[in-house]
């Protein structure tokens, strides 16, 4: 049997044409099935068909069949994962879209308040510029008028040196007058006396302080205001405890002259004086002063009740 099956096998061989014997995948295999077909015998059949599997044209179109499967295979896979990944990525393509959006809504947002804080800037800016330059001009007026005050204050004291100086050449040139007058007159009215620049009158009877004051007033007089040590001399001389000029009874503490002056210097109070009846309620409120015959010159003064009774003096300036 395997002598025929050479022989057929030769014999198909050499009957087969040139184009037969072609390298070609295709024509190898179309070769190999009209052989099969040619040949009565099962024998022979089999030895074709063992043959074609064993020739390096079979392997190829078995692992050309192979690839193309795999092929397949890889694109059907490529194409369910590119499905999912681009079901994926369509996803995440609308989430980044919406995220765009979104900022870009966000973005105007903030480019208006941008732009409101801008402008708001600016305004304080303005606002910031004219305070400065009010503050300038504010300060270049106050400046001016410092330095008018300085020159007002400066003329002030001028006035005020000059105004000194014409009243001690009026005071003067009235004590020159007075003097003069006096030497023209023959004497004073009956009951005062004179010293310096004024006449003063001492009384003979007793009344309270402000019963003693009207009737300095009806003489054209007030009670005596004290300007010097040498008037208070003049006055302790005369012996007699008597009201003057002096009282707290408008303000407690704040003594002042008939005139309205306020107590200066000089102060003749006897020693621990005033001291407003030294709390004891029998003596009352001491607001007025009287002036002792009992103490020395330059400390003769002393509060006392206004309702007391003494002698006064007057005095009428010249």
């Amino acid at each position: 049997m395997s002598e025929g099956v050479n022989e057929i096998s030769n014999r198909f061989e050499d009957d087969e044409p040139d184009a037969t014997k072609n390298t070609d995948i295709d024509d190898q295999n179309y070769s190999n099935v009209r052989a099969f077909r040619s040949s009565p015998r099962d024998g022979v059949v089999v030895s074709v068909h063992v043959q074609w599997w064993k020739r390096p044209s079979g392997v190829a179109v078995v692992c050309l069949g192979l690839l193309c499967v795999l092929l397949l295979a890889g694109i059907i896979g490529l194409s369910v994962y590119y499905g999912v990944i681009g079901h994926h990525n369509s996803t995440q393509i609308d989430q980044l879209h919406t995220s765009y959006n979104n900022l870009t809504k966000e973005r105007g947002q903030l480019q208006s308040s941008y732009n409101i804080l801008t402008k708001e800037r600016d305004n304080l800016q303005s606002s910031y510029n004219n305070l400065t330059k009010e503050r300038d001009q504010l300060q270049s007026s106050y400046n001016s008028l410092t330095k008018e005050r300085d020159q007002l204050q400066s003329s002030y004291n001028t006035l005020t040196k000059e105004r000194e100086q014409l009243q001690s050449s009026y005071n003067k040139e009235r004590d020159f007058l007075s003097g003069r007058s006096t030497n023209l007159k023959q004497t004073c009215p009956e009951g005062w006396q004179k010293f310096e620049s004024s006449w003063y009158f001492l009384s003979t009877e007793t009344k309270t302080w402000k019963e003693s004051r009207e009737d300095c007033l009806e003489r054209g007089a007030d009670l005596v205001i004290i300007n010097s040590d040498k008037e208070q001399e003049f006055l302790f001389k005369l012996k007699k405890t008597v009201w003057i000029g002096l009282t707290d009874s408008v303000t407690e503490a704040t003594w002042r002259w008939v005139d309205g002056t306020p107590l200066t210097t000089p102060r003749y109070w006897s020693p621990h004086q005033p001291d407003n009846g030294d709390g004891k309620p029998e003596y009352g409120e001491e607001d007025c002063v009287h002036m002792r015959n009992n103490q020395s010159p330059l400390e003769a003064w002393n509060d006392l009740s206004c309702g007391i009774k003494l002698g006064w003096i007057c005095e009428k300036v010249l």
